[in-house]
């Protein structure tokens, strides 16, 4: 009995802990990220920062770039890919750009 008992313990343990894990960013945490935007492989001006605090799902940036930050942990670097929307600036304007964002925080929301 007492074997068994450890084993479901054990297993136990085991579901909680996968039940338990990190999601990652959501909808409504701050993350603090690195970021450079490049355009053609060239990165573009006014499209870095370092440390810059952004709640997911504010509408703050573009559309589609917030949305590719869902999931991702602290430490984690991704490559963003958007479109520029056509109203935004000329020289960026419909223009397919990536940035390569690093999360360096999450701050989850209350």
């Amino acid at each position: 009995m007492k074997k068994i008992m450890s084993a479901v313990a054990i297993c136990g343990a085991m579901f909680l802990t996968a039940c338990d894990s990190n999601a990652g960013a959501q909808n409504g945490d701050t993350v603090v990220i690195d970021f450079a935007g490049y355009k053609d492989g060239v990165q573009f001006e006014g499209g870095t920062a370092t440390n810059f605090p952004l709640v997911l799902g504010s509408g703050q940036f573009v559309p589609g770039f917030e949305e590719q930050l869902i999931g991702m942990e602290q430490g984690e670097t991704r490559d963003i890919n958007i479109t520029f929307p056509e109203n935004y600036v000329p020289e960026l304007a419909g223009q397919d750009v990536v940035f390569t964002v690093t999360v360096n925080e999450i701050v989850p929301a209350k």
